[in-house]
């Protein structure tokens, strides 16, 4: 009989960190960033930036609905370049959204150098980088999908019970987490989140800021 697993539900707070979260249905993926968007923008009062950028061929509507005060839909180098213009010179504190794929190696370089910034991955696979602080999966993401990942970051010894486990919060419609958040060990713990929560707060536009945003960014390129 395989080992029981109990998990507690994670609890600390993304602000400032760098998390990605894995799902390849829309609906749970909207229901993740909603939520964590809406409580980081009562964390920061709801100063700063909200930045989304977005790597593939063709945008959800779902996610641009979210409300961003700046947008980049990246298709080649100069837009890369753009994105990265903004996120560096946009008041802090920042929230980015990187979805579709997950950022590059060099990309990852300069958003782990950034201070005050969020950023927040979103795709339907699990990402490679080991700067990653936390990894969410959603329930409809497949268990093979996520054992190499947790033995990859865990070891052997993360794998104990996992199945079990995953069979579970699959039918409890919550999903699973690795992070190193706020933990003593570099391979991390797991834990359960719920991919609704916060989500109930919405997402709103503010365009006195969006305006701002684009301003700085046009008063900066013109230099």
């Amino acid at each position: 009989m395989e080992p029981t697993l109990r998990l507690e539900g994670f609890s600390e707070s993304l602000r400032g960190k760098r998390c990605f979260c894995v799902s390849t249905s829309p609906t749970q993926g909207q229901l993740f960033l909603k939520g964590r968007l809406a409580t980081l923008n009562t964390e920061v009062a709801h100063r700063g930036r909200k930045i989304l950028v977005y790597q593939g061929a063709v945008v959800p509507k779902w996610i641009i609905q979210l409300g961003w005060d700046a947008f980049f839909h990246v298709k080649d180098v100069q837009d890369m370049k753009l994105a990265l213009t903004c996120v560096q010179h946009a008041a802090r504190p920042t929230r980015i959204v990187w979805a579709g794929v997950e950022p590059s190696t060099s990309v990852m370089t300069v958003l782990v150098k950034m201070e005050g910034v969020t950023v927040i991955g979103l795709a339907a696979s699990a990402p490679n980088s080991s700067d990653w602080q936390a990894i969410f999966w959603s329930p409809d993401v497949a268990q093979e999908d996520v054992e190499p990942v947790i033995q990859g970051r865990m070891g052997q010894t993360g794998l104990t019970g996992l199945r079990s486990v995953l069979k579970e919060l699959r039918g409890s419609q919550v999903g699973l987490v690795w992070s190193v958040i706020g933990e003593t060990e570099k391979r991390g713990a797991l834990y359960w989140y719920d991919p609704s929560e916060g989500a109930e707060q919405g997402s709103n536009l503010d365009l006195a800021e969006a305006a701002a945003t684009l301003t700085e960014v046009a008063t900066y390129l013109r230099r």
